[in-house]
């Protein structure tokens, strides 16, 4: 996706850039996924895989984690992932469904939340590749948040629970609005404003892309 150069945009994802959309894994996912390791399960895991390196990790947290219980579609869902955690919550909404992970080994943002079932297989809401970089400067209101504080930068939402995405059937796809917020130069700077991005799939299943659904100042 072609980056304005004048754009000052920052979007954060609580480890690293997930391009989940490059997966082979075709699975189908639905509640059968689900995992709830209690505390000790997830202290052990920490301090077992913590210091193992990198190539070796997914195979000690995959052990970990079937130690705790997780069965296999779990276990499946954790490798569709990168092994970067586990599915916590789901919501099964037609075509395409919501994964709600956690991710226990990030450094900052732990819970993600995940477009499942569709092409692609797994899409992260908080992938840095998928905001839509061209159309924010067409928007009136982000124009004129980004005149005001030139640092203005992107970052996800509250991710916590399950009711902050709303999903939406339509005669031609299906559409998942999720909540972001602006702030003025890093995570824990002022906030400036509020923007839902749209997430929009044709009736197959097919991503269609990002969309600005609106943009409210602070």
């Amino acid at each position: 996706m072609k980056t304005t150069p004048a754009l000052c945009v920052l979007f954060v994802c609580a480890t690293s850039i997930l391009l989940y959309a490059q997966h082979p894994n075709k699975q189908k996912f639905d509640a059968a996924a689900l995992f709830q390791p209690g505390m000790g399960a997830m202290q052990t895991a920490r301090e077992t895989c913590g210091k193992v390196p990198g190539p070796q990790f997914g195979n000690c947290f995959e052990q970990q984690m079937q130690a705790a219980g997780a069965s296999p579609q779990a276990v499946a869902f954790i490798h569709a992932i990168h092994d970067n955690g586990f599915m916590r919550d789901f919501k099964d909404t037609g075509r395409v469904d919501i994964a709600f992970a956690f991710f226990p080994f990030a450094a900052n943002e732990n819970q993600h939340c995940l477009l499942v079932n569709g092409t692609p297989n797994v899409i992260d809401v908080d992938d840095y590749n998928l905001l839509p970089k061209d159309d924010l400067p067409q928007n009136p209101v982000y124009a004129a948040l980004l005149r005001k504080f030139p640092n203005l930068a992107v970052f996800p939402g509250d991710r916590s629970g399950t009711g902050f995405i709303t999903a939406k059937n339509l005669a031609d796809g299906q559409q998942f609005i999720v909540p972001y917020v602006l702030v003025d130069g890093c995570h824990a700077c002022a906030r400036t404003g509020s923007m839902p991005l749209s997430f929009d799939f044709d009736r197959t299943g097919k991503f269609l892309g990002t969309r600005v659904a609106g943009v409210t100042p602070m």
